[in-house]
């Protein structure tokens, strides 16, 4: 026979010799010319026509031929070879029917296969993944509980070669078998590896757990397969703690964005799951914390967020995170329709942190972060959140937190921003809360939190401008006393305003055309008449006169 010889083709007498001939004829090959073997003079060893011939044996003779070779008569590689090959190249049914009888053979002698778990393991390792699967069915049709087990664990290990994406497609695959409880099985026992892994690995298991998540959100983007067995061991209680090791692992090494499995943990795990989690989450992976915590806080039932904030206050690795949880409640950005959280709902979620007794501290943070959190809020929702604030320290950092964010927005150039400003104002003058409105007119008068102290010509000019349209339009709502006290602690100093700015003040509050208020000449005798520096006071007075404000400029000098 030739090198070049398949096992299909010029082999046949593999399947008429008797197994003993069979086994003199393949060392005959190995070790060249031997008395009584039909082979030319002085022919040298031909082991690969050996190993050819092995693989004709495994692939054409019966079954029961080679589990009887592979007891008595073959060497123990030889055997494993041709059993391997036979498992390899059959048909599923049969290679299930040799790996039942060499099983059978095996386990009457004790409890050691060795024999079978190479097979399992070669079919495991080398077979697709949906020969894999027809497998098991058959080892579970002919109710052999252990080679479904030592399948599923070949297949499972972490020195399998098997990529995650593959154990996702068996579990697809075995589902579509029939064989659901092996795939839940199947599951299990793939995190249980990973978990497994040495610590030296966690890069590579880290990438391999995240190639499972992912693998099994593509492969069926209508479930939520890994979700869903989760939550089932969550319900036992002794697997609690073993099950949120193996959720750690897998949120560690979820990439950044859009995460479903993070998105469920934090929306439907029950709270004391859900703290045990971000506990340890925050020693290791805060950033996972943060984006789980951040689905947590924007779940609707204010029962189910009162019972989270409790909890959370609670664990000692987190309470000091309590004010980010309370944050994240009341921005909702998270939730689908997106936030800010509702008023009522942040004053119903007050009552029941109230109700169930939680640490009055509770309260206290959820009523400051509700009224500085400015994003989305009309000027009427920001005061009526200011005046929830009990203690009046509070109130006043928060006051002058809520002026700061509004005056920074607005000189952004946000023309949303200024109207929230104007209704915010307007808001707590008809609460009559005089000591706000003053702090939020300093804000805009000058702060350097806000961002306009800035000394470049075009930041002071959008001041200005931002100054000027805010008392222009008090003025049109009747807050007279409130624009002229905004622009009395503008144009008070010389050293806040130039003389070019007195001008542009006036032109704003004229509006379209009509006459600019009476208090206006009062207002600029009290302030730029004032000035220290005569040369600047002359130069914003001349320039008021050449703008067409010569009353003014005249009541001013």
């Amino acid at each position: 026979m030739s090198h070049g010889d398949r096992p299909d083709h010029g082999y046949s007498w593999v399947t008429a010799c008797e197994i003993g001939e069979f086994v003199r004829r393949v060392q005959a090959l190995r070790e060249g010319e031997q008395p009584g073997i039909d082979t030319d003079p002085g022919e040298p060893p031909r082991p690969a026509t050996a190993i050819r011939a092995l693989h004709a044996f495994a692939v054409m003779r019966p079954t029961a031929d080679l589990i009887e070779a592979a007891r008595k008569d073959f060497s123990y590689r030889d055997a494993v070879s041709v059993l391997a090959t036979a498992a390899l190249c059959r048909s599923v049914p049969e290679a299930a029917e040799l790996t039942i009888r060499q099983w059978r053979a095996e386990s009457k002698h004790g409890d050691r296969t060795p024999k079978t778990d190479d097979i399992i393991r070669d079919i495991a390792r080398q077979r697709t993944v949906p020969d894999v699967a027809a497998f098991v069915r058959e080892c579970r049709k002919a109710d052999k509980a252990p080679l479904v087990a030592k399948t599923l664990g070949a297949f499972t290990e972490p020195r399998s070669g098997r990529r995650s994406l593959d154990k996702a497609l068996l579990y697809i695959a075995l589902r579509d078998e029939g064989c659901a409880e092996e795939a839940v099985e199947l599951l299990g026992r793939t995190l249980k590896g990973l978990g497994d892994l040495d610590a030296t690995n966690a890069v590579d298991d880290a990438d391999a757990l995240d190639d499972l998540v992912g693998a099994l959100h593509e492969l069926s983007p209508s479930e939520r397969i890994l979700e869903e067995w989760i939550d089932k061991e969550l319900r036992f209680p002794q697997r609690v703690p073993y099950t949120i090791g193996r959720v750690v692992r897998l949120t560690v090494g979820r990439p950044p964005g859009r995460d479903a499995l993070v998105e469920h943990i934090g929306r439907h795990w029950r709270r004391h799951d859900l703290v045990e989690l971000c506990s340890q989450l925050c020693r290791t992976a805060p950033d996972k914390c943060a984006q789980v915590r951040l689905h947590a806080a924007s779940r609707h039932d204010v029962q189910e967020l009162a019972d989270v904030i409790i909890a959370w206050r609670g664990a000692e690795s987190l309470a000091r995170t309590t004010r980010d949880l309370l944050r994240d409640i009341v921005a909702m950005r998270a939730a689908p329709q997106g936030g800010p959280r509702s008023l009522s709902d942040l004053a119903d979620l007050d009552h029941v942190l109230r109700n169930i007794r939680a640490d009055p501290e509770c309260n206290r943070m959820l009523r400051l972060v509700a009224a500085e959190h400015v994003d989305g809020r009309s000027g009427a929702d920001l005061a009526t959140l200011l005046h929830r604030i009990e203690r009046r320290g509070d109130r006043w950092r928060a006051a002058q937190n809520i002026a700061a964010q509004l005056t920074a927005r607005a000189l952004r150039q946000d023309d949303a921003a200024s109207r929230t400003l104007v209704d915010y104002i307007k808001a707590l003058r008809e609460a009559q809360d005089t000591r706000t409105i003053a702090t939020t007119l300093k804000e805009l008068a000058d702060s350097s939190r806000s961002g306009h102290s800035s000394h470049s010509g075009h930041a002071h000019a959008v001041w200005v401008t931002l100054v000027a349209d805010i008392a222009e339009r008090l003025c049109r709502l009747e807050l007279t006393d409130d624009a002229m006290n905004l622009l009395e602690r503008c144009l008070e100093s010389e050293h806040r305003i130039a003389p070019e700015d007195a001008p542009k003040v006036v032109g704003r509050l004229r509006g379209g055309g009509a006459k600019p208020p009476e208090w206006v000449a009062s207002l600029l005798s009290a302030t730029v008449g004032r000035w220290f520096d005569a040369h600047l006071r002359d130069s914003a007075l001349q320039r008021l006169s050449e703008a067409g404000f010569v009353t003014e400029a005249e009541g001013a000098g």
